[in-house]
């Protein structure tokens, strides 16, 4: 017998239908909305958009949509997604004594857990609850791109700010600071221009130059980078 190689219309549909069951389960999940400027963001957000994810394509600050809070500066290329942060809780209500708890939706403790009253008059040996649910839904910002280069940069600048960069044209006395390949050395030994010796540096940090500086060596502004690399 020949295998079946369509599948019917009535089959079709329940498929359909069961797969978008199991995608409407998954709670959490992402989906992709593509591109946008921070500008074209949705300006309200709602629980039926939770687990979008939208890539912002330009610089942009954070506002109050976001879980992290207003202010934060953000590089273009940042993932976020909109998150369901929305809380439940439970309130006691007091009941006028005419109610029916079950239509009404209210709640009872059974132990440690919240269920649904089946009480159609009020028990005044029980304490009845409503449902109060605390909607917040919420930019989250999951994943942005790193400008390695403006990093280096800024390094690069930090490190000026504390010592020059060696240069073989210079004489240096001992005490001079310098940079070479990255790295902070004093001069322990007078040396006359020329290549790098570590015979005549030796290799220090921010923390030694500090302890062993006397109040008049370092420059106002050295002080202050020695400080800003510590904080």
């Amino acid at each position: 017998m020949a295998n079946s190689n369509f599948v019917s219309y009535s089959n079709a549909n329940t498929l359909m239908d069961s797969i978008a069951k199991k995608i409407k389960a998954l709670n959490g999940a992402y989906v992709f909305r593509g591109n946008s400027t921070f500008a074209n963001l949705p300006s309200v957000l709602t629980k039926t958009m939770s687990g979008y994810v939208y890539n912002v394509t330009d610089d942009f600050t954070t506002d109050a949509r976001f879980a992290e809070g207003a202010g934060i500066s953000q590089p273009a290329g940042t993932n976020i997604a909109v998150a369901d942060l929305s809380a439940v809780s439970y309130s006691p209500v007091t009941p006028a004594g005419s109610e029916d708890p079950s239509s009404e939706g209210w709640y009872e403790l059974d132990g440690a857990d919240y269920v649904l009253s089946e009480d159609t008059t009020i028990d005044g040996s029980k304490t009845y609850y409503e449902k109060v649910e605390n909607v917040n839904i919420k930019f989250d910002i999951i994943g942005s791109f790193v400008d390695i280069d403006n990093l280096n940069d800024r390094i690069d600048k930090t490190q000026l700010d504390i010592a020059p960069a060696f240069d073989d044209t210079v004489d240096y006395a001992v005490g001079d600071i310098v940079i070479y390949e990255d790295e902070l050395y004093i001069c322990t030994t007078a040396h006359d221009a020329g290549d790098f010796s570590t015979d005549d540096f030796d290799k220090t940090d921010v923390k030694s130059l500090i302890a062993a500086a006397e109040p008049d060596s370092l420059t106002e502004e050295q002080i202050e980078a020695l400080i800003a690399l510590l904080d």
